[in-house]
């Protein structure tokens, strides 16, 4: 059976902007235009372009038309990484630094630090009864000016109070020593992953057209004893792959440039003094995932952003070395 006409239109107008006839930024032909070329009519055209819209290849602009998304270059975020992270919100050196590595701009905006009742959700992460109060560190991060991740930190007031997770700023040791000194040395985390529609306020921070969803990774921190910290980050998926590397890849094949040497005192090399220091996690800390996708030095991202579309879904990528099994990344 041949497929709906709306469809046969919005295949073959893909075609074009997957071989390049249609440029990302170019507009479409008009909808009338459109209704001649297929001979179709303009309910038809409209749900071709509809078609289009979910598929996050073109966007409207109001009074002006359809217009080719631009192309977006995809981050790869290293779930695995046990270097280069705090698991924090606030201006994030660590995130900073990794963005950096790769040859990108990172910003942070609306870092903010409150005060909240814990919602069923967060609640139940971190073993509480809704509505108790938590403090809640929340920031949105850019890279190249392009909104790139949400992320926010819960704590448990009795761990939080009186401490400098109250406080707007860094955290000057980052947030897993800051614990540890507190009495709760991390012991271990827990990560789930889910993906969802985006919110409204994250459809107009993202910018996101329609049909792309959001990637939801929360990670729950453990001491001996209990949860410590929720931390929960959003991504958006066409411009977020998240990755696994499981035991010792080849070198050139790992999902991220290797983080810069530090000396003892962990001040960073002076031939890498331009990258801002952050602070390494405690033994045995959780990571936040680092990110990545340097192109020169790094041959599997460069070989996945030619294999897959930067507009794809945010597909979860696991890779083992030669003799090792793939599974869920383990907890330090």
């Amino acid at each position: 059976m041949p497929a709906p006409k709306y469809q046969q239109i919005a295949d073959d107008l893909r075609l074009k902007i997957e071989k390049g006839e249609l440029q990302p930024g170019d507009r479409l032909p008009p909808e009338p235009e459109l209704c001649v070329t297929y001979a179709a009519s303009r309910n038809t055209v409209r749900l071709a372009i509809a078609a289009l819209l979910n598929l996050g290849l073109v966007v409207p602009r109001q009074g002006l038309g359809t217009f080719v998304a631009e192309e977006i270059v995809p981050y790869t975020v290293l779930l695995s990484a046990e270097r280069g992270w705090n698991g924090e919100a606030g201006q994030g050196g660590a995130y900073v630094q990794s963005v950096k590595l790769a040859g990108r701009n990172p910003e942070t905006h609306r870092f903010v630090v409150e005060v909240r009742e814990a919602t069923d959700d967060v609640a139940e992460h971190l073993d509480l009864t809704p509505g108790d109060p938590v403090v809640l560190r929340h920031a949105e991060r850019l890279i190249d000016g392009q909104p790139w991740s949400i992320i926010s930190s819960f704590y448990p007031m009795d761990i939080a109070r009186g401490t400098p997770l109250e406080l707007a700023g860094s955290i000057r040791q980052g947030v897993i020593r800051l614990l540890a000194e507190l009495g709760h040395q991390q012991a271990g985390y827990r990560d789930e992953i889910t993906a969802r529609m985006p919110a409204p306020d994250e459809l107009n921070f993202f910018r996101l057209p329609g049909g792309i969803p959001l990637i939801v990774v929360d990670r729950t921190a453990y001491d001996s004893a209990r949860p410590i910290r929720l931390t929960r980050h959003v991504y958006p998926a066409d411009r977020n792959r998240l990755a696994y590397d499981q035991g010792e890849l080849p070198e050139g094949y790992q999902a991220l440039p290797k983080p810069p040497a530090r000396a003892r005192d962990g001040v960073i090399p002076a031939d890498q003094a331009s990258l801002p220091a952050g602070p390494e996690p405690a033994a045995g800390g959780s990571p936040e995932p680092a990110a990545g996708g340097g192109p020169a030095t790094n041959r599997w991202a460069a070989r996945r952003r030619r294999s897959g579309s930067a507009r794809s879904s945010g597909r979860t990528e696991r890779r083992a070395a030669p003799g090792s099994r793939a599974g869920p990344a383990p907890a330090p």
